[in-house]
């Protein structure tokens, strides 16, 4: 009986070795190799920044600008008088934009009553290429009669791109 069950594990032994063997001459080995790349450039900045209506008297002072920011300083002289400055925003990048805020605020509580600020909305929409401009007008207003004690008023705008469709 032992050397029964002897040839019984014996048996067994040898195939479960021809298994693994016949196991491993039919498996294969797959390699999946891969790399991706981003392509996309987000890209809207400001382009150029010019004073485009002074009114006579008046000085729209240097204006300053990076890809992200304006700063200008304008001088009025009387009321009535006004500054329009003309502010170039462009997609540069291969992504669509579209304009998700815009929001301009100012010092009113602190800032002169006699000042307004105007100002345009720019194109919703910036394709990869587009430009679009947004003007800001800087106001003495007409209706003052008296020379304002505060003659200051500063403005805060904030144009929010994001990605397209």
């Amino acid at each position: 009986m032992k050397s029964r069950t002897n040839i019984v594990i014996g048996s067994l032994i040898i195939i479960i070795l021809l298994m693994s063997f016949a196991y491993s001459t039919f498996a294969t080995q797959l390699t999946i190799n891969g790399t991706a790349e981003i392509i996309g450039e987000w890209n809207v900045k400001i382009t150029d920044v010019t004073a485009q209506y002074v009114s006579e008297g008046c000085d729209a002072g240097e204006t300053q600008f990076t890809n992200t920011s304006v700063t200008f300083n304008a001088k009025l002289f009387k009321p009535g008088d006004y500054i329009t400055y003309s502010i170039m925003i462009e997609n540069s990048g291969n992504i669509n934009a579209t304009l998700d805020n815009i929001n301009f605020t100012d010092d009113g509580v602190n800032g002169s009553s006699a000042i307004i600020y105007k100002y345009s909305e720019p194109h919703p929409i910036l394709t990869a290429g587009e430009q679009t401009c947004i003007l800001v007008q800087v106001i003495y207003d007409e209706n003052v009669t008296e020379m304002p004690s505060i003659k200051t008023k500063t403005i805060t705008g904030i144009i929010e791109y994001v990605q397209g469709d």
